[in-house]
């Protein structure tokens, strides 16, 4: 009798060859549809996620619907991904570069030229001494001194209508002090600080003379970041000046800025101060001075 094979059967009930260990060949069940988002992540063709769960004990939680944690609505938050309709992080609504603050035009003197309050309009007085400083003049002073400017202390002397102070207000001073003696002045600076929105304790308004007014403030040893003089050339502005130089109201590193014309000049150094930097506007000059 021949050692022979017995024939194949072709029966369905016959079981597989190999068992299912290892090295076994797979065959593909036809039953299954290997363009569904499950096969294609057994081939491992899926975005895995390395703070997500895996492939395999992914939940059904539509969150994870891309790979991508998403929050409450389906917005997906990510890297270079943000809510334009939500405010940014100092609780302003988001601007496109160069946006609604810039496009506000500055047309006359007495307009803000920057800050929170750019554009803002301020009363004036008819009389030419308390005429608002020229808005070109401002922006460039105020781009020299904007690191002493932000969060500091300004001592406006002789502030007329007060157009130096709130300005340094909208960019960012903390405190400044209007010292003027004349009443209806004070009135306007009042009344200038209330329609542009100045809080309470930022604009702190003295009526009273100049001189007087840094005698004091030397006895209580009061000084600020910043000192601005806008005064005709008199008997009392050499006094002011005087005054100043010798360590009252500046604070140590800090500046003496006096507007004036072009007809008068002032020597590089006085007393306690030196000259820090000039800022020639045509008619009008700019010296700074720096407290040693």
């Amino acid at each position: 009798m021949e050692n022979r094979r017995p024939p194949r059967s072709n029966s369905t009930d016959r079981k597989s060859y190999f068992g299912r260990g290892r090295g076994a060949p797979q065959s593909p069940d036809k039953n299954r549809d290997w363009n569904t988002k499950a096969a294609g992540e057994q081939r491992g063709n899926f975005h895995r996620d390395p703070g997500g769960p895996t492939p395999q004990h992914r939940s059904n939680d539509a969150r994870w619907g891309d790979g991508r944690l998403r929050n409450d609505g389906g917005k997906v938050f990510g890297r270079g991904r943000f809510d334009k309709n939500k405010s940014d992080h100092r609780g302003g609504p988001r601007t496109a570069r160069g946006g609604a603050a810039n496009e506000i035009k500055i047309t006359s003197d007495g307009q803000v030229t920057d800050g929170r309050f750019r554009g803002r309009s301020l009363s004036g007085s008819p009389s030419p001494k308390a005429a608002h400083t020229d808005r070109k003049l401002r922006e460039v002073v105020f781009k020299v001194i904007s690191r002493r400017v932000n969060g500091g202390r300004i001592l406006d002397l002789g502030a007329g209508v007060g157009t130096i102070g709130i300005e340094a207000i909208s960019r960012g001073a903390m405190l400044v002090t209007f010292v003027e003696r004349s009443a209806r002045m004070c009135t306007l600076i009042r009344k200038n600080l209330s329609d542009v929105g100045v809080k309470d304790g930022h604009g702190e308004v003295v009526e009273i003379e100049i001189l007087p007014f840094l005698k004091k403030a030397g006895r209580r040893k009061r000084v600020w970041d910043v000192v601005y003089l806008n005064l005709p050339h008199d008997e009392e502005h050499a006094a002011i000046v005087d005054c100043l130089s010798g360590g009252c109201a500046i604070k140590s590193r800090g500046l003496l800025i006096i507007e004036h014309t072009s007809e008068f000049s002032h020597p590089d150094t006085v007393k306690q101060l030196r000259r820090w930097r000039t800022i020639d506007h045509g008619e009008r000059i700019l010296t700074i001075y720096e407290r040693i």
